[in-house]
């Protein structure tokens, strides 16, 4: 049955706010017509939201799902030493664990209008746990299995004691096994109710050898899917992917593996040089910017007006979990504007409001995917819809609907979501899956968890005396 949405108000791509009667029908916004103007049909139903804006369907284009239990383990620590507590962690978490942690970040961001995502996954063996949960969530996923086959203290060439190196020399899948698995996965999950897509998901250039970085194009290619990556997040990274690669540094790495197009979108990508970021440009990679990791680690601060003035595509992402952030891409458009302002006296070069929300609907569906016709509230797109109750203090009085959206909505005005037309929240409940019983179970697993990384944070402990001592080594260095 179809469906048309009467006196419907919402913000178009270009800001302004809109109004007119929305039919939907099999998913799909079919067309819209002037307020009180549908003629009617006897085999579609009719809703009022009168009192309420309508958005589109906001995309978190970098987002790992396994660090939603993971909430309260923030180390106060930069990422080289803030990773080892993270995969200490996250391979304690077992497939329930994974199917648990995706409908709570499913939860967390369709309260707060988030109705795709890309999680860039790494434990490759809880894979379909994470896919069930996503298909019962109801939400649109990119889903990017991680590949790599360098570990970090291989790139950063640490001195490690023979029985930490020991433990940590845990050969790769190789190429063929990675090659198997992809093509398991596209053939059981990719496309399945026009929800789930799969992307192909090298880890970080420096840590996959040329042979893996070829698999990921040789994936790509044959079975037309986009390619996610970390991509220069810290100096660190930055310095030694030149010592390691030459002055190219990671992106010559990337382009001689032939995946520096159209296809990759890079996430991170703070430290450029301007003709790095040109290169990017040219070549059509599109870039996701993450605020709060960024600033929670001290990774440094992505050129993102740079970017936009280049042309390049940029969408916007939450990260994980213990990078002290939410899944609220409220919280990250405000953040991402404020940013943007520390440092710069040229008001010319902030971000305004209209540009963050961009990268948060209609630029970051076209980041997880040319063909996304996602993000915007126009005929022919999904009907991805957020429904915004105007009757609070937020919303009493409104003199720019976007600028309000940035700077004062805080996620509490989200009354419903639609995904493909069907209700994922409704009246403030989720209605695709139980979240109480989501919740109830993971606190009662709360306890085993904590017991499963015992050992494994141990292990990390150990690390950590090391790696803290070849980062303020290098940093010493650099003053």
């Amino acid at each position: 049955m179809s469906l048309v949405i009467r006196q419907a108000e919402w913000v178009g791509k270009e800001g302004s706010v809109k109004r007119g009667d929305i039919l939907i029908k099999e998913g799909k916004i079919e067309k819209i017509f002037p307020s009180e103007s549908y003629p009617g049909s006897p085999d579609t139903r009719e809703i009022d939201t009168s009192g309420q804006l309508i958005i589109p369907g906001m995309t978190n284009a970098h987002y790992h799902s396994y660090s939603n239990l993971l909430k309260g383990t923030e180390t106060d620590l930069p990422l080289e030493l803030w990773s080892l507590y993270t995969v200490a962690y996250g391979h304690s978490l077992t497939d329930e664990d994974i199917y648990l942690a995706v409908l709570l970040g499913a939860a967390e961001m369709i309260r707060n209008g988030v109705t795709s995502c890309l999680d860039h996954f790494p434990h490759l063996p809880r894979s379909e746990s994470a896919l069930e949960a996503y298909l019962e969530s109801g939400m649109h996923v990119s889903f990017a299995p991680m590949i790599h086959d360098v570990p970090d203290h291989h790139f950063l060439q640490l001195d490690l004691p023979d029985d930490l190196r020991s433990k940590m020399e845990v050969p790769p899948r190789s190429s063929a096994e990675m090659n198997d698995f992809y093509s398991e996965l596209v053939e059981k999950w990719h496309g399945k109710e026009g929800r789930i897509q799969l992307t192909v998901g090298p880890n970080a250039p420096q840590r996959c050898t040329a042979e893996a970085l070829e698999l990921c194009d040789h994936l790509s290619r044959i079975y037309d899917l986009p390619i996610h990556t970390h991509l220069l997040e810290t100096k660190i990274q930055r310095d030694y992917g030149r010592r390691q690669y030459g002055e190219g540094g990671v992106l010559k790495h990337l382009d001689q593996a032939g995946i520096l197009n159209d296809r990759l979108t890079a996430a991170h990508a703070i430290w450029l040089d301007e003709w790095e970021m040109d290169l990017l440009k040219d070549r059509g990679v599109s870039i996701v910017h993450n605020p709060a990791s960024n600033m929670i680690l001290g990774s440094g601060q992505a050129p993102v007006f740079d970017y936009l003035q280049k042309g390049v595509p940029v969408g916007l992402g939450t990260d994980a979990s213990n990078c002290g952030t939410t899944h609220s891409p409220f919280e990250t458009m405000k953040l991402a504007a404020m940013l943007s302002r520390m440092g710069e006296r040229d008001p010319g070069k902030w971000l305004d409001a209209s540009q963050v929300f961009n990268m948060a609907t209609w630029q970051g569906a076209r980041v997880l995917g040319n063909e996304n016709r996602k993000g915007e509230i126009e005929e022919g797109f999904d009907a991805d819809l957020v429904f915004l109750n105007k009757n609070s203090t937020t919303w009493a009085s409104t003199h720019d609907a976007v600028t309000q959206l940035v700077f004062h909505e805080n996620g509490s005005s989200v009354d419903s979501v639609m995904i493909q037309g069907e209700w994922v929240m409704k009246n403030k409940q989720i209605t695709s899956f139980d979240e109480k019983q989501v919740i109830q179970r993971v606190q009662e697993r709360a306890e085993t968890l904590r017991e499963n990384s015992t050992e494994a944070v141990a292990f990390a402990d150990k690390l950590r005396v090391h790696v803290e001592k070849f980062y303020h080594h290098f940093y010493k260095r650099e003053e």
